[in-house]
């Protein structure tokens, strides 16, 4: 009963009876497309499509409701400037729960398996407090407020109703659509951490949740993501809850996760990013397989590191004595872009291929060093012509590259 999208009552994930009025408190319903991130839509960048405010979006009852779940966990905060009938007027929006982390989502070989993986253990302390009241949202009989608060309980953060929305059914040539709702802010959370974010150290060692980097793949905080020790354990929930049930039945070998993340800027979507990436069952439980992971990432900043160096090599002897802008030219070249573009193929079966962690390893320091090689040669034979000057500023940079790649060792 508390799934019907069009129940007049107790709509699905919806707060019955709201309506964003205008001045005399007529009904002003919004496009459907405001909730809608990858549409132009207001203020939104025209980024994933080009329609207008002005082109209709319909959408069927299941295209509707995915739209309702994506705008309850990901809609980012802004400029509101809307007077409703049930909370009068409001300012602005609050970020959903989803928008301030990457999360990370364990997945199995079926949708039962991954609800499994992921429906982590509770009680009425860990992973979030809880109070008799805590509830799925759709269970509560209180409509929910519209300021940052503290959740009721874990199940009530994981079902946060982030914005009060109404869709607006019609009937249009026989089939029912939406184009139309009427919304408002709901409740946020924004003092909660995520128990599913991927959670990386600074550099006075406090943890915190990093955003999505739009030029950063996620599995280059493979360290971060997969680390834990005796007494300090910041990975995702899901993670430990799977470790844990290793000691007692029998798992898979191998899964994967999938690292979900909205990159936005200023309350503007850049980027949405579903980035998979291969977990075998060790990296969950056993400390030498991290520390080989550890010690592969370490090889690849490493390669990095001596690859940028490389290319700086490279354009101090090509660029006129005396030149300032050497590491940005040398940034511009592309060759670390290339790299570590590159090294995503490798990375992926360097983790697939966990049975043997000391072979895994040699075949990845083989594939830094090729992969290193490979970019400076592609990047500046091809950026800049064949003379003198580039022959010889390759000769430098690639002797330099070659005995920096040396030092690296399993």
């Amino acid at each position: 009963q508390h799934f019907d999208l069009f129940s007049p009552d107790r709509p699905f994930y919806q707060t019955p009876g709201l309506m964003v009025i205008n001045e005399r408190e007529e009904p002003v319903p919004q496009r459907i497309a405001s909730i809608m991130l990858g549409t132009a839509s207001g203020n939104n960048k025209t980024l994933f499509d080009h329609t207008t405010t002005d082109t209709p979006i319909r959408l069927t009852p299941d295209e509707a409701a995915l739209t309702l779940i994506t705008a309850q966990m990901f809609s980012l905060g802004g400029l509101n400037r809307k007077t409703t009938k049930f909370f009068g007027y409001q300012q602005s929006f609050l970020h959903a729960v989803m928008i301030s982390g990457i999360y990370i989502l364990l997945t199995g070989r079926s949708l039962f398996e991954t609800l499994l993986l992921n429906l982590i253990l509770y009680d009425d302390v860990d992973p979030i407090p809880s109070t008799p009241k805590d509830c799925p949202v759709w269970e509560r009989t209180d409509i929910g407020g519209t300021a940052a608060t503290y959740p009721k309980g874990y199940l009530d953060f994981l079902t946060c109703k982030c914005r009060h929305i109404l869709l607006v059914p019609e009937r249009i040539n026989k089939q029912v659509v939406v184009e139309h709702i009427h919304v408002a802010q709901g409740e946020a959370f924004p003092s909660v951490p995520n128990p599913g974010f991927l959670s990386k150290k600074n550099k006075e060692g406090q943890w915190y949740h990093p955003q999505l980097n739009v030029d950063r793949l996620v599995w280059r905080d493979s360290t971060a993501l997969f680390s834990f020790e005796d007494g300090e354990d910041h990975r995702p929930k899901a993670f430990r809850h799977v470790a844990n049930m290793s000691d007692v039945v029998e798992l898979p070998r191998h899964y994967s996760c999938a690292a979900i993340a909205l990159a936005n800027e200023k309350a503007n979507p850049l980027a949405w990013r579903k980035e998979t990436i291969n977990v075998p069952l060790e990296l969950l439980s056993d400390k030498y397989a991290v520390a080989t992971l550890k010690a592969g990432m370490s090889m690849v900043e490493e390669g990095e590191t001596y690859l940028r160096k490389a290319a700086m090599q490279f354009m101090r002897e090509y660029l006129p004595d005396n030149s300032k802008n050497v590491a940005e030219r040398a940034l511009a070249s592309g060759v670390v872009r290339m790299y570590w573009d590159q090294m995503e193929r490798h990375f992926n079966r360097f983790i697939r291929n966990w049975e043997e962690p000391d072979k895994s390893l040699e075949v990845w320091l083989v594939a830094v060093k090729n992969t290193s090689r490979d970019a400076l040669k592609e990047c500046m034979k091809a950026r800049y012509r064949d003379s003198a000057r580039s022959y010889q500023a390759w000769s430098v940079a690639d002797e330099y590259l070659n005995a920096m790649l040396a030092k690296l060792t399993k």
